[in-house]
């Protein structure tokens, strides 16, 4: 079950990725430190209503308006102007791959509980498993920086096969 923070962390990304717009445009816009803003958008950092009612103002909306489950993100044009200059500016930016959340450490889990793997497996199995769309953007070294963060240690361990890695479940899930 997702938390109350969490879902709004995922609110105010959901906002700004809609709006093809940076972590630093969008501290920029709300006056907010960008290491302080990465951390709230993040989960490393505090959210509180303050922090949330200054997002929600540079999308033009109340504090309740904004964390409504039901709100719709407003149309460019109802944006406030500064926040508008900077999206029509991004409007036909391509965001990067690793700007799109991906889920990649929960889609890994999913596959590691699968039991599809082998006990001793490389990130060029884990990523056949992965959704087709997914194998296409995903290296294997990504794949394998995600396995190697913590969250992992208790699942896989880590070896060598000559220069690449060899990664072992440890338990039987």
């Amino acid at each position: 079950m997702e938390s109350e923070n969490q879902r709004i962390r995922d609110l105010i990304r959901k906002y700004r990725e809609h709006y093809k717009c940076s972590r630093k445009e969008i501290a920029h816009l709300t006056k907010l430190q960008e290491a302080l803003y990465t951390s709230i958008e993040s989960g490393t950092g505090n959210i509180d209503f303050d922090r949330t009612a200054i997002i929600a103002k540079i999308y033009g909306l109340s504090l309740l308006d904004f964390i409504n489950p039901k709100q719709k993100i407003p149309q460019i044009e109802l944006l406030p102007s500064a926040t508008k200059k900077v999206v029509l500016k991004n409007k036909n930016k391509q965001i990067p791959i690793s700007n799109i959340n991906l889920n990649l450490p929960e889609k890994i889990r999913l596959i590691l509980d699968s039991k599809q793997l082998p006990k001793q497996f490389t990130t060029k199995d884990i990523k056949s498993l992965l959704p087709q769309n997914l194998q296409e953007v995903i290296t294997t070294s990504r794949i394998a920086d995600t396995i190697t963060r913590k969250g992992f240690e208790d699942l896989v361990e880590v070896g060598k096969i000559g220069r690449s890695k060899l990664f072992e479940i440890k338990i039987n899930l």
